[in-house]
C-alpha cells in the first residue's frame, strides 16, 4: 500500500507566479499533500490563496469572544465571580443591579494587581478586570466572558471589526473578496485554518482574522528578519549570513517552515529560483527529502541586466549558483536554450517545463465575446492588439508606446498590466505615440486574465534581445497567447520565442528594436485578416504541445525518473 508523501513549495515571491501553481496541481494530482512557503503578502484584492498556502505571518490573539468564566485563569474566575455574586445578592433586594462597586457591600477596587469595575442597570450588568492593557468583561445577559489581550491593539480592530461583521459573504464567496471602503474581506488561512480576514489596502500593515468557532479575534503581522547570524534547522546549523546580508533575507520564511517542522517533515521540497534555494539545500541536509530547484530564471545573469550597479549581489549570486545548483537533485528551467546552457555551466542536467496554464486557469469555460472592448470605449469591428504582463525597463516598452503612431483608426492596443515602467511609457506613448490608440486596462488578477487574451486579435511580445541570455527568454505571455491561440508579434532575437511560435507558424517576427518597423508591421498584421487566421489555423498542430496535460505528462515523467512517484 502506497503511502501519502508531503511536498513544500518555497519562493520568495509575495504575489505568487502560476507556475507555481503547476507544481503544486501535478504534485497533488500525484497523491502528495502541499504546503506552499511565499513571501508575507495581504492583498485580498488579488486572487484568493489556495489553502495550502502558508504566509509568514504572526498571530496574536485580540478578543476571545463568548467564554464561560470557568474557562479563565483561577484567579480571573474567582474575582468575577466575586463580582457577580454581589451583584446577584444586590439585584435580589433592589430589583435591579447596582449601577457601580460602591453600591456594592464589601466590594474591592482592586486586587492581584487587577482594577475591577461593574456598570449595571435593571436587565443585566457588565463586569470587567483590567490589568496592564489585558482586559476581562463579563455580560450578565449572556453569561458569557470578552477577554481583550490587549485593549491599544482592540481599538485599534474596531473598524476590521465592523467590517467583517458587516460583509455580504456571497459576494466574498463568488469574488473572492469585498470592499467595505478601503477595507477588503476575504476567506484566509488563520491559525486555526480558514477564516475571514479583513486588511486595509492603504494601511498595509498585516491582517485582522475572526475565527468563527470557537469565535476569536487575530492579528497577523508578517515575522521580523531574524538576527544576520547562523541558521539552526532540526540542530544543524548552517551559515548563509554573507547570502542573507547580499543576494536575499530569507528569514522570515524560514522561520515559517521551521514551526511548520514541528508537525510535519516534506518528502520533496521545491525550490523556485536562487532566493529560497538555501532553505531547500537546509531542508535536504536536515530532514533527508529529495530538493528540486525551478530556475525562472538564470539569476546572477539576471541581475546583471536589472540591477548592473550592484556588484556585489551580482558576485554572490553566481557563486551561490555554482554552489547550490549541483546539491540539488532534480533542477528543472523554462526553455530548452536555458536548460543547454544553465547544464553545461554546472554540469548538471536541466529538465525542461513551459510555463504552462496551471489546471484552474486553463482556457476551458472562457470564450471570446462580441463586444468584449466596448466597455473600454473601443468601437465594434476594431482590431485590438494586447500586450499583458509588467510594465518594467528592459522590456522594449519604449519602442511599443512609438510603434502605436502607425495604428490607424480601426485598431487599438491594449495595454493589460502595470507597474513601475507605466508613467515612462505614458509620456513616450504622448510626446511619440497615439494615444488614442491604446486602451490602459490596469492590472487583471491571473483568473480574469485570459479573457483579455482570447478577445484580442494578436498578442505582441515587445522583447528584444540585449545579450544571449536575454534571448532565452520564455515570459509568461507566449504560454498564454498558446492557450488562446492567439498570432503573435515578437521580435528576430528572441531564440526560445522564435523556436516555440515562429516554428510552429503562429507567429511573426520583425525587428522590434526599430520602432518603424514594429509600427508598420503592427498596423500591417492588424489589417491582414487571411494571414491571422492562417496563424490560427496552424495552432491546430501545436497547441497541445504547451497546454497543461502535455506539460503535467512532463512533469510526471521527471517524478518517475526521480523516484518521487509512488508506484
Amino acid at each position: 500500500m502506497s503511502t501519502k508523501r508531503i511536498a513544500w513549495l518555497v519562493t520568495h515571491d509575495a504575489y505568487i507566479d502560476r507556475r507555481i501553481f503547476f507544481f503544486a496541481d501535478v504534485l497533488q494530482e500525484n497523491g502528495y499533500t502541499v504546503k506552499l512557503f511565499p513571501a508575507a503578502y495581504t492583498d485580498f484584492t488579488n486572487d484568493r490563496d489556495p489553502e495550502y498556502v502558508v504566509r509568514p505571518l504572526d498571530w496574536k490573539t485580540v478578543k476571545l469572544y463568548g467564554l464561560k468564566t470557568g474557562a479563565l485563569l483561577a484567579n480571573e474566575q474567582a474575582l468575577l465571580e466575586a463580582v457577580i455574586q454581589k451583584q446577584e445578592q444586590y439585584h435580589a433586594e433592589h430589583q435591579r443591579y447596582a449601577a457601580g462597586l460602591g453600591e456594592l457591600s464589601g466590594a474591592r477596587k482592586s486586587k492581584d494587581g487587577y482594577t475591577i469595575k461593574t456598570v449595571g442597570e435593571r436587565s443585566g450588568f457588565f463586569a470587567s478586570l483590567e490589568k496592564g492593557g489585558r482586559c476581562l468583561v463579563y455580560d450578565s445577559r449572556t453569561r458569557h466572558v470578552t477577554v481583550i489581550t490587549d485593549r491599544a491593539l482592540a481599538a485599534e480592530a474596531r473598524e476590521y471589526e465592523r467590517a467583517i461583521v458587516s460583509a455580504d459573504l456571497n459576494k466574498v464567496a463568488g469574488d473572492g473578496y469585498t470592499m467595505l471602503g478601503d477595507i477588503a474581506v476575504a476567506y484566509t488561512e488563520g491559525p486555526r485554518g480558514r477564516a475571514l480576514a479583513a486588511h486595509c489596502k492603504s494601511a498595509d500593515n498585516g491582517v485582522w482574522l475572526f475565527n468563527n468557532d470557537p469565535p476569536e479575534l487575530y492579528c497577523g503581522v508578517p515575522i521580523p528578519w531574524g538576527e544576520l547570524g547562523e541558521d539552526e534547522l532540526e540542530g544543524k546549523r548552517f551559515d548563509f549570513r554573507e547570502y542573507r546580508k547580499i543576494v536575499y533575507d530569507f528569514s522570515p520564511i524560514l522561520e515559517r517552515v521551521r514551526r511548520s517542522l514541528r508537525h510535519e517533515k516534506p518528502d520533496l521540497v521545491y525550490v523556485a529560483d536562487l532566493p529560497t534555494l538555501p532553505i531547500g539545500v537546509m531542508l535536504k541536509e536536515a530532514v533527508g527529502c529529495k530538493l528540486m530547484v525551478d530556475c525562472h530564471e538564470w539569476w546572477y545573469k539576471q541581475a546583471r541586466l536589472w540591477e548592473s550597479t550592484m556588484k556585489n549581489k551580482i558576485e554572490m549570486s553566481e557563486k551561490s549558483e555554482a554552489e547550490l545548483y549541483p546539491r540539488c537533485d532534480v533542477c528543472i528551467t523554462v526553455g530548452k536554450y536555458l536548460a543547454q546552457d544553465m547544464g553545461e555551466c554546472y554540469n548538471k542536467h536541466f529538465d525542461v517545463i513551459y510555463s504552462c496554464m496551471s489546471a484552474d486557469l486553463s482556457l476551458a469555460y472562457t470564450e471570446r465575446e462580441r463586444d468584449f472592448w466596448s466597455r473600454y470605449g473601443v468601437p465594434r469591428g476594431s482590431r485590438v492588439a494586447i500586450f499583458q504582463g509588467s510594465m518594467t525597463e528592459l522590456r522594449n516598452l519604449d519602442n511599443l508606446a512609438r510603434a502605436t503612431r502607425y495604428l490607424e483608426d480601426d485598431c487599438y492596443l491594449a495595454v493589460v498590466g502595470g507597474g513601475p515602467y507605466e508613467e515612462t511609457f505614458l509620456k513616450i506613448l504622448e510626446q511619440e505615440g497615439r494615444k488614442d490608440r491604446v486602451v490602459m486596462v490596469g492590472w487583471v488578477n491571473q483568473s480574469e486574465l485570459l479573457k483579455f487574451t482570447v478577445n484580442a486579435d494578436l498578442g505582441v511580445l515587445p522583447y528584444s534581445a540585449m545579450d544571449e541570455y536575454f534571448s532565452y527568454s520564455v515570459p509568461n505571455k507566449l504560454m498564454e497567447y498558446f492557450e488562446a491561440t492567439l498570432p503573435m508579434l515578437y521580435d528576430v532575437s528572441m531564440k526560445e520565442i522564435s523556436m516555440v511560435a515562429g516554428e510552429h507558424g503562429v507567429g511573426v517576427a520583425e525587428d522590434l528594436s526599430d520602432p518603424d518597423k514594429f509600427g508598420r508591421t503592427l498596423n500591417a498584421l492588424l489589417h491582414d485578416p487571411q494571414r491571422v487566421a492562417a496563424m490560427k489555423a496552424n495552432y491546430a498542430n501545436c497547441k497541445n504541445k504547451f497546454s497543461y496535460e502535455s506539460q503535467k505528462a512532463a512533469f510526471e515523467k521527471i517524478l518517475q525518473e526521480n523516484g518521487l512517484l509512488n508506484d
